[in-house]
């Protein structure tokens, strides 16, 4: 994995967007005061694959990545790895509770045709492929860069206060994470598919020798005696095909017997079955009888009809009942209007005076309301100044002098103009009720003319209608002569269809005998013409009972005819029966002698092929058995060999055992390597020797060479152990790996500044040489200024009140 391009805003202490082009460095330095930032820089980077940080504590902590009061940032590297190009982008995002989460994730491909130091943009743009997204993308890294969060953090990013975690790793911690690192997990993975076939083979080699016990063993004898019994069977053919053909041949001529005698039982059955209708006898009789009473329906009929035409001409002579029914309807209105106009007319004359006596109360009324106003009106004179006080009005002017009245005279009113007034108002109310009454008998006057005068109109259309009229009992004896000669009719209509009825009940019933003769007829024939085969003599005549005793003495004589043929054709049909019983019984003795059992209704041939098939099937059954078994041994042979090798490769692949040899092998070689860095970085005091356990100590050559565990060490020295492991794992990953794993980047974070001068500028030395000597990218972290002047590319980093800034310089 080597970076080319790291972009963070909002991360960490960085609030604004920072971009760090990698893609021209081999070896850069991250220097400036503490807590400026530095570290942030490698944090963001591991945080671009993996998620997380290790200075955070937990694996999957990152409350801390989000800059303080910002709520949102980003993090993304583009990398080289495994020959192709990648881009890792998280998205963090602070919630409204305060809670910082990774609103988004993802891992692609990118075109490489895009210059490294093209606009960012323009290089996330370039997807060639996506390849994962969220929670997938950091197994999707492990998987592309072949080693974990926790195997990164100790071969490719050395992170502050893990420096020294694989120099004092337990042995087994220790053999796991090369294990890891190396891709040493291809022995494990290929010992334990080697194990599960040696599995797969063990269930083949039983299954097969299963088979083969389940095959059995079948002998050249065997085969033999099973062919026999092919020829054998084949050789009975002709026998069995004779005496098919010999039953089939009876069997034809049984049925042709059969047949005739069958057809003679049927014919004396028929004969004997012959019998004449119960009802022949009569029906001569029957219909004679019928012919009569048509007859007698017929006089009937007519005398009917007969009074029927004479009630019919005396009701021709008599007047239409319908003018007949007006005239009496008119007569009845009649006589009715009569009397209604006499109490009318009583009625007018009644109104007629009442409205001349109105008439004279109200004018009798109008006369003393005139006499009683002229008093009133002589009273008011007498006493005029009464009557103008009663007018006057406050505020109002005086009529007489025209000044406004303030107070209201007060005149005692003389009793005479009190009593003339009352008077008048008296006889006002006369004159308006007699006024009302005159009105009311006005009107009574003039509804009763008026109803008077419609009556009258009324009889006037009555005489009019009556003019040519009969009286009243004359149209009263006609209707009812009218009406006995309606009556008379309709009884005389009923008689003759009742009459015409029973005429065409006794056709009907003369009509059924003829049928039922012609039935008859058809009956006798149709009995005859079954026995035509036999000879019988045709049906001659008219009479019916004639006719079915000839055919019934014929039938007696041929019955006693036929009794003699039918007992030798029974006879014939026992004979063959008996014979294709025999051929058929000496048939199945043959057949049982070969093993063959035949059923009742078998068909011979049918059963031999059928036993034929299965011979031959046998046969062929028992050829493949015999192959089969010669092939299951040889796979019984190569399963169990199968086996043998599986399980041996399996064994010697175990986990404690060859991958323990090989995490010994490259753990020899690594602290050889580191036994040189550190010889000279501890100016050949100190020296890495792998113990029997696979523990690391160190040679201390300032004490005669004494062994010390490593975690007597002080810091610094340490320091120079862990840094020596390192460069050695960084150097030897490639080559112990076997070209499986390319972690061809390095970045320290420790504390160079517990080194003296002298290790120090072995330290960088070292660096340097491990930069320029190899296609690997060295990244360091350091405030310490002799350390940081020996490196070509440096990034300042500077913090102010609000946030991290870096910033490259070239030396």
């Amino acid at each position: 994995m080597r970076p080319l391009r790291l972009m963070f805003e909002g991360f960490g202490s960085y609030r604004e967007v920072t971009d760090v082009h990698l893609s021209d460095v081999d070896f850069f330095v991250l220097t400036g005061p503490t807590g400026a930032g530095k570290s942030t820089v490698i944090d963001a980077l591991c945080f671009a694959l993996y998620g997380t940080v290790p200075r955070w504590g937990k694996k999957d902590a990152i409350r801390n990545a989000l800059a303080p009061s910002v709520n949102e940032g980003r993090v993304c590297l583009v990398f080289e790895a495994a020959g192709g190009r990648y881009a890792a982008v998280r998205l963090l995002r602070r919630s409204a509770q305060g809670t910082v989460q990774t609103k988004e994730a993802r891992l692609d491909r990118l075109d490489d045709a895009v210059a490294p130091d093209a606009e960012l943009t323009t290089i996330l743009e370039a997807v060639a492929e996506s390849v994962a997204e969220g929670d997938k993308v950091t197994g999707a890294v492990g998987e592309l860069l072949g080693i974990g969060y926790e195997q990164f953090t100790q071969c490719v990013v050395l992170p502050q206060g893990r420096f020294a975690e694989f120099l004092h790793a337990k042995p087994g911690d220790r053999q796991d994470l090369l294990i890891q690192l190396l891709a040493y997990a291809v022995y494990e993975n290929a010992g334990q598919r080697a194990r599960e076939r040696a599995k797969v083979a063990t269930g083949k080699l039983e299954m097969a020798q299963k088979r083969l016990g389940e095959l059995g063993t079948v002998t050249d004898d065997v085969v033999a005696a099973a062919s026999r019994k092919v020829r054998e069977l084949a050789d009975l053919e002709s026998t069995v095909e004779e005496a098919v053909d010999r039953m089939a041949e009876l069997r034809t001529k049984w049925t042709e017997a059969n047949t005739v005698a069958l057809r003679v039982r049927d014919q004396d059955r028929a004969l004997g079955e012959l019998r004449q209708p119960g009802d022949v006898v009569d029906l001569a009789a029957r219909l004679t009888l019928a012919d009569e009473e048509i007859a007698r329906r017929a006089e009937e009929r007519v005398a009917a009809e007969k009074v029927e035409a004479e009630a019919e001409a005396t009701r021709t002579g008599l007047p239409d009942p319908a003018a007949l029914q007006r005239w009496r309807a008119a007569h009845t209105r009649s006589a009715t209007l009569t009397g209604r106009l006499e109490r009318l007319e009583t009625d007018a004359t009644a109104a007629e005076s009442a409205e001349d006596t109105a008439a004279a109360g109200f004018a009798a009324a109008e006369r003393a309301l005139a006499d009683a106003e002229t008093t009133s009106a002589e009273a008011d004179r007498a006493h005029r100044a009464v009557a103008l006080a009663a007018d006057l009005a406050e505020g109002e002017p005086c009529p007489v002098c025209r000044q406004q009245v303030t107070d209201l005279p007060h005149h005692e009113v003389p009793a005479d103009v009190d009593t003339a007034r009352d008077a008048v108002r008296t006889a006002k109310a006369q004159v308006s009720a007699r006024r009302r009454a005159h009105a009311e008998a006005s009107k009574a006057t003039a509804s009763a003319r008026a109803e008077l005068t419609a009556a009258h109109r009324q009889a006037q259309d009555l005489a009019a209608e009556l003019r040519d009229a009969p009286p009243p009992a004359e149209v009263d004896e006609a209707l009812t002569r009218r009406e006995a000669a309606d009556a008379a009719l309709e009884r005389a209509r009923a008689a003759v269809r009742s009459a015409r009825r029973a005429e065409e009940d006794a056709t009907r019933r003369r009509t059924a005998l003829v049928e039922e003769e012609r039935a008859a007829w058809s009956a006798l024939r149709a009995s005859r013409d079954q026995f035509v085969a036999l000879g019988v003599p045709p049906v001659e005549g008219t009479d019916l009972a004639a006719g079915w005793q000839g055919l019934l003495d014929w039938a007696r004589t041929q019955r006693a005819e036929l009794s003699g043929r039918v007992t030798e054709l029974e006879r014939a049909e026992d004979e063959l029966r008996t014979e294709g019983s025999a051929v058929r019984s000496a048939l199945t003795e043959t057949l049982d002698a070969h093993g063959i059992v035949l059923p009742r209704d078998g068909k011979p041939d049918v059963l031999l092929a059928a036993h034929q098939a299965e011979a031959r099937r046998d046969l062929d059954d028992l050829v493949a058995r015999r192959s089969r078994s010669a092939a299951l041994a040889e796979e019984v042979e190569r399963f169990r060999e199968e086996e043998q090798v599986a399980r041996m490769l399996g064994n010697l692949l175990k986990s404690n055992g060859f991958e323990a040899w090989l995490c010994a092998e490259a753990l020899d070689s690594l602290v050889t390597e580191a036994s040189e860095i550190l010889l000279q970085l501890s100016g050949g005091q100190y020296e890495l020797v792998r113990a029997e356990r696979n523990e690391l100590v160190v040679l201390d050559h300032n004490d005669a060479g004494t062994r010390r565990p490593v975690n007597t060490l002080s810091g610094g020295e340490t320091f120079q152990a862990s840094l020596a492991l390192a460069l050695a794992l960084s150097h030897q990953v490639v080559g112990l790996s076997g070209g499986k794993r390319d972690l061809n980047s390095m970045f320290l974070d420790e504390g160079f500044g517990t080194l003296d001068e002298a290790t120090l500028d072995t330290v960088a030395a070292t660096l340097e040489r491990l930069a320029q000597e190899t296609d690997r990218m060295v990244g360091i972290v350091t405030h310490v200024p002799a350390l940081a002047e020996r490196v070509p590319v440096q990034f300042a980093v500077t913090r102010d009140g609000a946030s991290s800034r870096l910033r490259r310089v070239e030396v």
